[in-house]
């Protein structure tokens, strides 16, 4: 996935509809999705041919339980809390400049939460498939947000949104909580799962 570019708007938006009070809601959404695995169609046997030896891998990937929580431990201390903290932050600074009422004017912002998703990108995955997946879920719908909603901003000058627009920056937002969700939910996986978090709660911290 491509890094969405510098986000900043300096315009002023009026937005024509009330629906935009929705705020994000949901600790406990569970996250765990299985994608599902597409299915191959069989195709005729190429000649067989003399096999080349295995590339040797860099690292084994963790399977016990012990070599998870190892695993997940190291991505912690070096860098994944730091990811964590600053992805929460950058969101909630995001979550501010969110409208409130309609022809409320706002100033959209994302440079905070643009960068702190490339800093989560840059930590790879994190060694356990349960929070792994909300971990992505979070990313990937704090991202999508982020490029819908900014998608919205009229282009001609306008300062009042058409319908289309309003309906595009209400998707963006909604996209924007399924992140706030999943960010919760990966958050509150590596503490119940490997006794992992910040030593202050970036969601109460001002």
């Amino acid at each position: 996935m491509t890094r969405p570019g510098r986000a900043r708007v300096a315009l002023l938006l009026t937005v024509v509809t009330a629906a935009l009070l929705t705020a994000c809601t949901g600790t406990d959404a569970d996250p765990s999705r299985a994608d599902a695995t597409p299915t191959t169609r069989p195709t005729s046997s190429p000649t067989p041919t003399p096999s080349s030896p295995p590339s040797p891998t860099a690292s084994p990937t963790p399977s016990t339980a012990a070599e998870i929580a190892e695993a997940v431990d190291k991505w912690y201390t070096y860098g994944g809390e730091t990811a964590v903290v600053s992805l929460i932050e950058e969101a909630r600074n995001a979550e501010s400049d969110r409208p409130r009422e309609a022809f409320e004017l706002v100033v959209l912002d994302f440079d905070g939460l643009t960068d702190a998703l490339g800093t989560a990108r840059l930590m790879g995955p994190i060694p356990d498939p349960r929070t792994q997946t909300a971990w992505a879920a979070a990313i990937e719908h704090l991202d999508g947000a982020v490029r819908e909603v900014l998608a919205s901003v009229p282009k001609d000058g306008r300062t009042i949104q058409s319908p289309q627009e309003t309906g595009q920056m209400l998707r963006g937002w909604s996209t924007f909580d399924e992140g706030i969700k999943s960010l919760k939910a990966a958050q509150a996986l590596l503490n119940r799962r490997f006794g992992l978090k910040p030593s202050v709660d970036p969601w109460e911290a001002e």
